[in-house]
């Protein structure tokens, strides 16, 4: 705080100002009323003002001249400033009380100015510190977004990876499947060549309790194998030979129209495709067969 007094004669005005880090500031301001007493101003006005009157009507009336007119002349100036100096100190005062108020007003203003200046500050400096963080953050979304585009390249290289492994694994388990069904298919389509030929010797035995013993057993075995989708059937004889699903003996000539005489061995079919083709003894067909089978291959064709 400074006191700042504004003193004109009887009048006294006292402002109060602060200096500080944020500027001048009015803190506050008080006048007090002049107490200008006019009446010994008019009292020595009209001292003068007769002072001069004695002087003249002591010199003749108008014919004074020089010490006397100078007398009376500083006389009147004398009474006429006595009576003029309250009216000047008045106007003085209240200029002095109205350069008081405009300045305490001008403090306001710049007060007021400071205030905004200082907010204008604050809000700058908040806009300076958020565009900092914003330039913060996108640098982080910027980084995290490499993060999560290495992250998901390693991801798709590790998945394929592990696909390319599983695809392998299940590969070679399929494989192991394969190889593993064509195994014990080959040993049930044995047992049932087998079978088979322990039926064919049976009928040749010519026993009738024996053979139906052995049409039992077969058909026992045949119904087993039926569970796992494997079956067996048998070429008539008399059927025409066909090498795309029969097999011929080996060793046997082929012969002049060649139609099955005897199965031998069975074939297998698996879940609906052939598995084993049927061994088969051939034997010469007649001419009446033959031709009958060409036209059967024409219609057919």
């Amino acid at each position: 705080m400074f006191p700042l007094w504004l003193r004109s004669g009887g009048c006294r005005e006292e402002i109060l100002l602060r200096f500080g880090g944020d500027g001048v500031g009015l803190w506050a301001m008080s006048f007090q009323a002049p107490r200008i007493r006019k009446w010994p101003f008019f009292a020595a006005d009209g001292l003068f003002l007769a002072l001069a009157g004695g002087i003249v009507a002591s010199g003749g009336g108008l014919a004074l001249e020089g010490w006397g007119l100078l007398m009376v002349a500083v006389c009147m100036g004398l009474g006429s400033a006595f009576g003029v100096w309250p009216f000047l100190a008045e106007y003085r005062e209240e200029s002095r009380r109205f350069e008081a108020r405009e300045f305490g007003s001008v403090l306001g203003q710049v007060r007021r100015l400071e205030e905004v200046g200082k907010l204008v500050s604050e809000s700058t400096e908040q806009w300076r510190e958020m565009a900092d963080k914003g330039e913060l953050l996108a640098k982080a979304a910027e980084e995290t977004a490499v993060r999560v585009r290495e992250e998901r390249e390693l991801f798709q290289e590790i998945a394929e990876k592990a696909d390319a492994k599983e695809r392998d694994h299940l590969r070679l388990e399929a494989e192991k499947l394969r190889r593993s069904e064509r195994e014990w298919l080959g040993v049930l389509a044995g047992i049932m060549y087998h079978v088979f030929a322990l039926h064919r010797a049976g009928k040749s035995s010519g026993q009738a309790k024996l053979i139906q013993q052995l049409n039992g057993f077969q058909g026992a075995c045949l119904d087993l194998c039926r569970r796992v989708g494997l079956s067996q059937y048998v070429v008539k004889a008399g059927e025409f030979f066909d090498p795309k699903i029969h097999k011929a003996e080996e060793g046997q000539p082929m012969p002049k129209n060649p139609v099955v005489r005897e199965t031998l061995a069975p074939g297998f079919s698996f879940q609906g495709r052939r598995a084993y083709l049927p061994l088969v003894a051939l034997a010469e067909g007649m001419e009446e067969k033959a031709e009958k089978r060409e036209g059967e291959e024409g219609g057919v064709s």
